[in-house]
């Protein structure tokens, strides 16, 4: 069909629509055959009893018409919805006849009048080919520069034929163009090179294997592709919002009268949440829906019926040969992130679909075509993956880093000297912390207790079990055993083989803090289930993992990365030979890595042979020694990663092998030699095979790039204040807005306070450096840098700056105030005069809204705050849902008393061509005007910071949790560069409510001073300082029992023994409380 007869066809369809839907109506409307009210029923009764005048008939038609018309702008309405959502459109009762021909009418509009249908013709016949856009090749030509000349650009007529692509449900052309291709009115490209599988009006069907030009970028690795002749098997299907037993069959077998057949296969079937499926016209989303193959039918191909016709072979092009294209991604281990949903039982049985490399089984030359992803250097940027590979995938990593971020970033804070802030990640790490915490990782707590609980100490050595692999899925613990075991203590049950045991996760666990007996344990990947596997390397003593070296190099460093960081891996020490630098900086203390240096391997086996030879004298080995705590630091675990390049001696596998007891040491190594120990495989579409656990799985995977950002993002946390350039910030003055005002910290000394005048000095801390020093629980730096002197020049200077602060500070309190108000010290809430939408508020997500946009004064375009509301759509920018939102917010928030709206339009002065949000009262804008002005004010300001800390209503930014947070999830907190509020506010809370207590202790108040460190310990901070305000008022008060506890809640935090383990500043205060 040429695009001249797709035009014609769309636009006759399209005046077909506009004149039903828009002709009727007006066309009655003319003939004044539009009722002016409803007729009851004795109306028409006598209507039809009456005498006809010839007017009932017209009356009667009309009627009909009326209704016909209404029938067909239902069907309409209902096709263009799910035309916006790109969902089918529910069938609605009695519009089954219309819906087909209005559905066939919009498809002809959409494919008629699409641009690239009528372009593209153009473009092919009036202009030289063009080579296909580079977005693939660009990361080709950065990293081969420098090493070899780039291939040149051979202009071609036609696309170069690239990856395959198994459509999936609800795919269009359009979107895979616009996905893969960057630009949706590529999609001619994709019908060029797939003749014969893509049918009338460019329809596409799930199954269907298209083949996509080699520039194709973002590809999950499909399933595999069904050809005819290789026989099918059922299917298994999530069920989505607007599905119907209909719809799935016709997505699967290409024709929906095939829905007895699904109906056949489920009835009766228990769904999540104990659900009975028992009804066909009832499903729930999140079910799961097996779809069973039917003889002869087959996804619709092209002539629209349920046959599978043998596909086009795809047009024949120079550069589809993978050494030939320069557009060849440099590597054939794409992020994890699109990693393939594998069935535990089957193999994929065809070739990849994500590159046009060659396997690593190709021949000798296979290494040679396939470049190392880690030959290389790679930097991390804000537009990589960033995480995707550990905690968007909701890995073991990312929950195991998560947790060592939140404790390098609570240890940050504890270390933080007042005034001072915490060292602010770089912009370029903003996406990997916001993957990082944005993500729902795995309960790994509850699996280090169940771990734990399995260690049995003083009992015999049968009594631990002889652990080999964990399967955890979202409810169970399953562990996998050696050798069986009947004898599980409780609540742990037994298979009948006694080589399973499970404990649920709404089970109490009971000894669960002992040792960690199975420090060795490492995730290697997930079953399609969403079950994560690990193995115990102690347990299996040599992994060899071979297959794709990329794929490999990356499931080794996965494996260095979790171990770095696990909390049951107590005491253990990794080496990486040969596997990059990118994570040298991630764990120092527990993770080494080595270029291709032999010390490592040396050093492994020395230890190798010494535990081998104690084993021999009569050792019950490590795992013994470990539950038992006989001398466990001569066995502490060790585990050698060795990449390709680097191998190991079989004298070294033979000595691990060899002794038949768990020696505390594993080598890990990627290879294809054959040798001892548990061999693994892994293809290149990140596959697993373990034969000896009969388990195939989607490997975990850590790229380079991710690898690199992952270790800088840790090692930036684990800094302390003083390690990293972080200027101090929380000396204010009348100028700066309340803002915390970034300078270099002076060195506190003796002159460093201005002369007492008459007993005084010109500061909120009035009293002399002295009477703070042995009353409060501060330092004479503290003093010099929150309390600075002020003078009355610089008092009158704040007052003017700030003339409306008592009046905005009184509206704040005012519950009738029409003012929106936005609460970032403690839950954050919007009140506002307006109401959001009845049938869907969204209020998590509006509130989101009006927190971007009111914490920025000087607003935001268009462009920034769509990409900060919807950071997952790039193309999100012009979109009608984000002018919707603002129209929304509009309404919600309201107008002032001058009729002026908070959210100005655009267009006015107010908005200056941005969306800001003008006269709104914010509770953290407050705090900081109060406290700027506190300071200028001197020994008065102290009622201005208790005023302050009023405002305080919990932890700064409390977030809802992640699932029902807005579309943003709050992401750009952390986008914010410099001005990272969730930093700042939790130490500015502190910092006043420290100054308070000083104040009132410097002044014998220590009841008051009590309430001020409550206030900050209510903003839940991790910092000593509101516990060692706690302490001082307590030993004023004369409760020295409750002051020790305190000080025992302090050690406790730091894990320490003795104040010395402190940091400087609260060991110190302590030894001077001591000698007091």
């Amino acid at each position: 069909m040429t695009a001249v007869i797709r035009l014609i066809r769309g636009l006759g369809a399209l005046a077909v629509l506009i004149g039903v839907v828009v002709g009727v109506p007006a066309l009655l409307v003319a003939l004044h055959l539009v009722p002016s009210t409803v007729p009851s029923i004795h109306e028409i009764g006598a209507v039809l009893s009456a005498r006809d005048d010839g007017q009932l008939l017209r009356v009667v038609l009309a009627a009909g018409v009326w209704v016909c018309w209404l029938i067909f702008t239902l069907a309409t309405g209902a096709e263009v919805w799910a035309l916006i959502r790109s969902r089918p459109a529910p069938r609605v009762p009695g519009l089954g006849g219309v819906q087909g021909p209005v559905a066939a009418l919009l498809a002809m509009v959409v494919v008629g009048l699409s641009l690239s249908s009528v372009a593209a013709p153009l473009a092919a016949s009036g202009s030289a080919a063009r080579p296909p856009l580079p977005v693939a090749a660009m990361s080709v030509a950065l990293a081969d520069l420098g090493h070899r000349q780039a291939a040149p650009v051979v202009a071609s007529a036609e696309p170069s034929a690239g990856p395959e692509y198994v459509v999936q449900r609800r795919d269009t052309l359009w979107a895979l163009a616009e996905r893969h291709l960057g630009d949706p009115l590529r999609y001619t490209e994709i019908v060029a090179l797939n003749q014969g599988r893509i049918g009338p009006d460019n329809q596409i069907a799930s199954g269907t294997a298209l083949t996509l030009p080699a520039d194709a970028a973002g590809l999950t690795a499909s399933p595999s592709v069904q050809r005819p002749g290789e026989g099918s098997s059922a299917v298994d299907v999530v069920v989505e919002p607007g599905d119907t037993l209909w719809s799935i069959a016709e997505d699967a077998h290409g024709d929906g009268e095939t829905w007895p057949s699904v109906w056949a296969a489920n009835a009766g079937r228990t769904e999540a949440g104990g659900e009975v499926f028992d009804d066909p016209d009832l499903i729930r989303p999140g079910w799961t829906l097996t779809v069973p193959a039917i003889a002869g039918v087959g996804p619709a191909g092209p002539g629209g019926t349920g046959s599978t016709p043998t596909p086009a072979p795809p047009p024949a092009s120079p550069t589809a040969t993978p050494t030939a294209s320069p557009t060849t991604p440099p590597s054939a281990t794409p992020s994890p992130t699109f990693s393939p949903s594998v069935t535990p039982t089957a193999a994929p049985t065809t070739t990849s679909t994500i590159g046009a490399q060659p396997t690593a089984s190709a021949g000798p030359d296979a290494h040679a075509t396939a470049p190392r992803p880690d030959d290389g250097t790679e930097t991390p940027s804000e537009g990589s993956v960033a995480l995707a590979a550990a905690a968007a995938a909701s890995s073991v990593l990312g929950a195991v880093s998560l947790l060592a971020f939140r404790r390098y970033r609570r240890r940050q804070f504890r270390h933080r000297q007042p005034g001072r802030a915490v060292p602010i990640p770089p912009p370029e790490l903003a996406s990997a912390e916001r993957m990082l915490v944005g993500a729902e990782g795995v309960d790994v707590a509850f699996l280090d207790r169940a771990l734990r609980s399995l260690a049995r100490p003083g009992s015999t050595p049968a009594a631990t079990p002889d652990v080999l692999a964990v399967c955890m899925s979202a409810d169970t613990v399953r562990v996998r055993l050696a050798h069986p075991a009947h004898d599980a203590p409780a609540p742990w049950a037994v298979d009948a083989e006694g080589v399973r045991w499970s404990l649920g996760r709404d089970t109490a666990v009971v000894g669960s803090h002992g040792p960690a007996p199975f420090p060795g344990l490492v995730s290697i990947g997930r079953s399609r289930l969403g079950e994560h596997w690990l193995l115990d390397l102690e347990r299996v003593g040599v992994l060899r993992v071979a297959g794709h070296p990329g794929r490999a190099a990356d499931l080794l460093r996965y494996i260095a990365a979790e171990l770095a960081h696990n909390s049951w891996s107590e005491m253990l020490e990794a080496d990486a030979v040969d596997l990059g630098a990118e994570l040298a900086t991630l764990n120092p203390d527990r993770l080494r890595m080595h270029g291709t240096s032999r010390d490592a391997i040396d050093r492994f086996e020395r230890s190798a042979q010494e535990r081998s030879a104690a084993i021999a004298a009569g050792s019950a080995g490590a795992l013994q020694a470990r539950v038992d705590d006989l001398l466990p630091d001569a066995w502490a675990p060790r585990v050698l990663l060795l990449g390709h390049g680097s191998d190991a001696t079989g004298h070294l596998e033979e000595a691990l092998l060899g002794v038949g007891q768990r020696m505390g040491l594993a080598v890990v190594m990627a290879t294809d030699a054959d040798g001892p120990g548990m061999q693994m495989t892994i293809d290149r579409d990140g596959v697993i095979s373990v034969p000896e656990l009969d388990l195939q799985l989607e490997a975990h995977q850590l790229p380079v790039g991710e690898a690199a950002a992952l270790a800088q993002l840790l090692a930036h946390a684990a800094a302390l204040p003083g390690d990293v350039g972080t200027p101090s910030a929380s000396t204010q003055d009348a100028s700066g807005g309340g803002h915390l005002q970034a300078h270099e910290e002076a060195e506190a000394t003796g002159n460093d306070r201005p002369q007492v005048v008459d007993g005084l000095v010109e500061s909120v801390l009035p009293l002399p450096d002295d009477t703070y020093s042995v009353a409060a629980a501060t330092t004479a730096r503290d003093v010099l840098v929150l309390a600075p002197a002020t003078t009355p020049a610089r008092r009158e200077d704040a007052a003017a700056a700030d003339p409306h602060l008592d009046e905005d500070l009184a509206d704040w309190d005012d519950p009738d105030c029409r003012r929106p108000k936005l609460t970032l010290l403690g839950p954050v809430r919007v009140d506002a005069q307006g109401k959001l939408p009845e049938r869907n508020p969204r209020r998590q997500f509006y509130t989101e809204v009006v927190a971007y946009l009111a914490t920025r004064p000087d607003g935001a375009t268009s462009e920034q705050y769509a990409t900060a509301l919807w950071p997952d759509e790039p193309d999100v920018i012009g979109k009608t849902k984000v002018r919707q939102s603002i129209s929304v917010v509009r309404s919600w928030l309201g107008a002032g008393e001058n009729g002026e709206d908070y959210l100005p339009s655009g267009l006015t002065t107010a908005a200056g061509g941005r969306y800001r949000i003008t006269g709104a009262l914010v509770d953290s804008d407050l705090f900081r005007r109060l406290r700027t002005r506190a300071l200028a004010r001197g020994a008065d300001g102290i009622a201005d910071l208790h005023a302050a800390l009023g405002l305080v209503r919990g932890r700064p930014l409390e977030l809802p949790d992640l699932r029902v947070r807005g579309v943003g999830g709050y992401g750009w907190l952390l986008d914010d560069g410099g001005d990272r509020m969730d930093l700042e506010f939790a130490a500015m809370v502190v910092d006043v409510a420290h100054l308070v207590a000083t104040y009132h202790l410097g002044n014998g108040e220590p009841d008051r001073a009590v309430s001020a460190a409550k206030v900050a310990l209510q903003s839940e901070t991790f910092e000593d300082v509101p516990l060692l305000d706690l302490v001082a008022a307590c030993d004023a008060l004369g409760n020295r029992a409750e002051a020790d506890a305190y000080v025992q809640r302090i050690l406790a935090n730091h894990d320490a023994e003795v104040e010395e383990d402190l940091p400087p500043r609260t060991a110190a205060i302590l030894h001077r409380r001591a000698r007091a």
